[in-house]
C-alpha cells in the first residue's frame, strides 16, 4: 500500500513540473516575444538634458558677470589652530580667465594667482618666476581649491543631469568631463527659480564624499541676486572649515589684457 501512495505521489509531482514548463514555453513563445528572449524596457529620464544644463549655466552665471572687479575676505579655521585671514582683490574675464592678489595680512600682500583658461600660475614678489599650479590644490591653505575659485563655470568642466526634485530646489549631478578636474563628481542644489546654488556635495575619485558646501546671504551684487557667503566644510577633517564673504562686487565694460599675463605679473 506505502508503495502505490508513494507512486502516485511521484506522478502527481511530475505533472505539476511538466505543465509549469508547458506554461513557460508558452509565454516564452507569444507574439514579440522569442524564447529565451529577455525582454528589458529602459526607463525615461524624469528630466531633460536642456532643463539640466539651462540651470547649471544660469547658476554660473549668479556667480559673477562677465567681467568684474571683487573684493572678499576668507578664513580658515581648524581645530587648535589659529585661523587663516586674508583679503583679495579679484578681476575677471569670461569664463575661464582670472587674476587675484592678497592684499591682506601685510605679510602676504603682492602674492597673486593667475588663472588663463586650463593653467593657473601663483606669484611670489620673493620668487623670479611664477609657480605652476594644480588645479586640484588647497587654495592658500583653505578648505576650497584652486578650481573652486578661481573658475566661475562649472558648466565648462562638468556634465549635468537632474536626479531629484524637492519644491522649487532641482538636485544636479555633475561628472567632470577632463580627468584634471578637481572633483570626479559634484552633486548641487539649485533653486528653480532663481537660478542660485544652495548645496552642493564633492565627491572624489573613489566615489567618496570630501566636501561640502553651503551658499547663504543672498543679496544685489552688480546688479543682481548673488550668494554673498560660501562656507566650504571639510568631511575628511573634522572641525575644519573655510568661509568666503564678498565684500564688494563691480560689473565692469571690459578688463584689459595685460592683467592677465603672467610674465607682467611683478609689475
Amino acid at each position: 500500500m506505502k508503495k502505490i501512495v508513494i507512486l502516485f505521489c511521484v506522478l502527481g509531482m511530475t505533472n505539476i513540473v511538466l505543465a509549469e514548463e508547458a506554461k513557460l514555453e508558452n509565454d516564452q513563445t507569444k507574439p514579440g516575444k522569442a524564447v529565451g528572449e529577455e525582454i528589458t524596457t529602459a526607463k525615461p529620464k524624469k528630466y531633460s538634458q536642456a532643463l539640466a544644463q539651462e540651470l547649471l549655466k544660469a547658476s554660473d552665471d549668479s556667480m559673477y558677470p562677465e567681467y568684474f572687479k571683487s573684493t572678499f575676505t576668507m578664513v580658515t579655521h581648524r581645530k587648535n589652530k589659529k585661523d587663516l585671514k586674508y583679503t583679495y582683490l579679484m578681476h575677471g574675464k569670461g569664463s575661464n580667465t582670472a587674476l587675484m592678489e592678497i592684499t591682506e595680512p601685510a605679510r602676504e600682500k603682492g602674492k597673486k594667482i593667475l588663472l588663463t583658461k586650463d593653467n593657473l600660475w601663483m606669484y611670489i614678489p620673493a620668487v623670479s618666476r611664477p609657480i605652476r599650479l594644480s588645479r586640484k590644490q588647497s587654495f592658500m591653505g583653505s578648505a576650497f581649491s584652486n578650481e573652486d575659485l578661481m573658475n566661475s563655470t562649472m558648466a565648462d568642466d562638468y556634465a549635468p543631469e537632474i536626479i531629484d526634485k524637492k519644491g522649487e530646489l532641482y538636485l544636479l549631478s555633475m561628472k567632470g568631463k577632463r580627468r584634471d578636474v578637481a572633483y570626479a563628481k559634484i552633486e548641487m542644489w539649485i533653486h528653480g527659480k532663481t537660478k542660485i546654488p544652495t548645496a552642493a556635495t564633492y565627491y572624489g575619485l573613489s566615489g567618496k564624499a570630501i566636501k561640502k558646501m553651503e551658499f547663504s546671504e543672498i543679496r544685489k551684487l552688480a546688479g543682481k541676486m548673488r550668494p554673498a557667503k560660501m562656507l566650504m566644510i571639510d568631511l575628511l577633517e573634522a572641525g575644519a572649515s573655510t568661509e568666503v564673504l564678498m565684500k564688494t562686487l563691480v560689473k565692469l565694460k571690459t578688463v584689459p589684457d595685460y592683467m592677465f599675463d603672467q610674465t607682467q605679473l611683478g609689475r
